[in-house]
Parts: C-alpha cells; sequence; structure tokens
C-alpha cells in the first residue's frame, strides 16, 4: 500500500509571490493573503501556505510556478526554494516561456535535473 494512500493531494497549487500577488487578474486572490498578513518585503510567508494545506487535510502539494507572457510570476528558483523549506510537503512543477521553445527546453531540463522538479505545467491560453 502506498505511503500516500488516502491522503489528500493537491494536485495544482502555487504559493503567491509579490509578483504574482500585484497582477490585476488575481484581485480577487488577495483576501487570501491580506497585507496585513505580509512581510515587509510585500511577500506571504510559506508557512501560510502549509498552514492552509494544514487546515485542509492536504498531505501533499505539487506547487507549481507561473510563467506568464511578461515574464515569471512565480519563478522555478522560488518553487525550489519552497520546496527545500518543506520537502516533505511540497513537489515543485515547473513552468517556462512557450514563447521561446529552445529556452524552454533548457530550463525544463534545469529545473529537472538540478532543480528536482517532477513536472511541466503547461497552459496553452498563456
Amino acid at each position: 500500500m502506498s505511503l500516500l494512500h488516502g491522503s489528500i493531494i493537491d494536485a495544482w497549487m502555487q504559493h503567491p509571490t509579490a509578483r504574482f500577488r500585484a497582477q490585476p487578474m488575481f484581485d480577487s486572490l488577495r483576501r487570501w493573503f491580506p497585507a496585513a498578513s505580509l512581510a515587509s518585503d510585500g511577500e506571504a510567508p510559506l508557512a501560510a501556505t502549509i498552514e492552509s494545506m494544514n487546515a485542509g487535510g492536504v498531505r501533499l502539494g505539487f506547487v507549481c510556478s507561473w510563467w506568464g507572457p511578461r515574464g515569471p510570476l512565480i519563478d522555478n528558483d522560488e518553487v525550489a526554494a519552497f520546496i527545500r523549506a518543506y520537502p516533505d510537503r511540497l513537489i515543485g512543477i515547473a513552468s517556462v516561456d512557450l514563447s521561446r521553445p529552445m529556452f524552454a527546453i533548457r530550463e525544463l531540463r534545469r529545473a529537472v535535473r538540478e532543480l528536482g522538479f517532477r513536472g511541466l505545467r503547461v497552459l496553452p491560453w498563456l
């Protein structure tokens, strides 16, 4: 039997960076991390995401980076830092600039080989 048998796994989650939170398309999400709960640099504490996972009974999260039309909102190195902080709770999922295919392939290889990521999230509408 799998160690995760019966566990809740969040297969698509992000821990919001200040760049991510600043995007107008995420206005409705700001209620989850009001300004008073942020660090002095505008970042949401990673512990808050883990606390939310605990409250929801989520054992493991596939935490995704996010590459938008104007560049990374949550980059692969930031996600790598998240999974280093909570390696038993988070698995890294890469994102790349799909408009630059050769760069995207190199970055995916780096994310898997050097950062230990397990997958790639592709959003064709971006």
